[in-house]
């Protein structure tokens, strides 16, 4: 049902005549007419009694003008709100992102792009703590990339001949735990005593990709905190409150200078991919860092926790 049929409904309520009505809508009498009775059939009952001059409304008609009034009102503000927005550049590029890798990847990455084809006009850069809700923005066309980590339990379900990806570099996902005074791990995993764990919760990226390990190498965990965000977590772990998996990247320098140690060998450590993917948007712009980040990508992806990115 098109909003003209309510506005022509409330101007024949109105004026209680079709000829005027028509005229006031700019139409011939008979193009009105026939937009009333689509309208009424939409409803499935009449809305005017023709039969009386000038024609009246019947109950149903009567009833319907309220509510007709308000929903014409309601999108006429709805669409002076929307075109109220700022309108984006052509040339923007709009990103979903996960936020450790904004604080990690993105700058690095971006600077050897805009190296490649001069500065990029950055649109909003979207973080959603849910991971389904991140997808779901590259799904319905919100924006034109996904920066994501990539790992076999954690399911995209993005059609590959849809939606393009590139693997841009790896990432080691680490236990971790604030020192003691002889620089030992408050929280070292033991299989056979409890572990003071900082959780992902249970909708984040991360949240699947450690469940994946446990499952794998079940422990008893005592849950002390939970933060969907890898830089909730590197907090609650920096003031010794417990064990918990993050990006090397994120705290490499915390590694470096005692602030944090790691809390399980080699045996408790992940990996995970550094993607991209490409939306099905296809503008000028996007297509461009599409390709110039293509062609960026090295034979062998540099782990995060090296110096240089890429």
């Amino acid at each position: 049902m098109e909003l003209k049929l309510l506005e022509d409904f409330l101007c024949l309520a109105d004026q209680l005549s079709f000829s005027r009505a028509a005229e006031m809508r700019h139409v011939t009498q008979s193009t009105f007419s026939k937009r009333i009775r689509s309208l009424e059939h939409w409803f499935g009952a009449d809305l005017v009694d023709r039969s009386s001059h000038p024609v009246t409304l019947t109950p149903e008609g009567a009833a319907a003008i309220a509510p007709s009034r308000e929903i014409v009102q309601m999108m006429h503000g709805l669409r002076e709100g929307i075109s109220k927005f700022p309108k984006q550049p052509a040339n923007a590029v709009s990103f979903a992102a996960l936020h450790t890798l904004l604080v990690t990847f993105m700058p690095a990455w971006r600077k050897s792009i805009e190296a490649q084809m001069g500065k990029i006009n950055l649109g909003p850069m979207y973080q959603n703590t849910e991971y389904a809700s991140t997808l779901r923005m590259l799904r319905n066309g919100d924006v034109d990339f996904l920066l994501t980590y990539s790992h076999h339990a954690v399911a995209m379900n993005l059609p590959e001949d849809k939606f393009e990806s590139i693997t841009l570099a790896q990432e080691r996902i680490i236990p971790a735990s604030a020192p003691d005074a002889n620089g030992r791990p408050l929280h070292a995993i033991r299989p056979d005593s409890v572990l003071n764990y900082i959780s992902y919760g249970s909708s984040s990226f991360f949240a699947s990709a450690v469940a994946a390990l446990l499952a794998e190498r079940p422990l008893a965990l005592n849950v002390m905190a939970s933060n969907a965000m890898s830089v909730g977590l590197r907090s609650q772990v920096l003031v010794g409150t417990g064990l918990a998996w993050l990006p090397e990247s994120l705290i490499r320098q915390d590694l470096a200078d005692g602030r944090l140690v790691l809390g399980g060998d080699e045996e408790w450590e992940f990996t995970v991919d550094v993607k991209l993917v490409r939306g099905c948007n296809r503008r000028p712009t996007p297509d461009l860092l599409w390709e110039v980040a293509r062609r960026l990508v090295p034979q062998t992806q540099p782990c995060l926790g090296a110096e240089v990115l890429i």
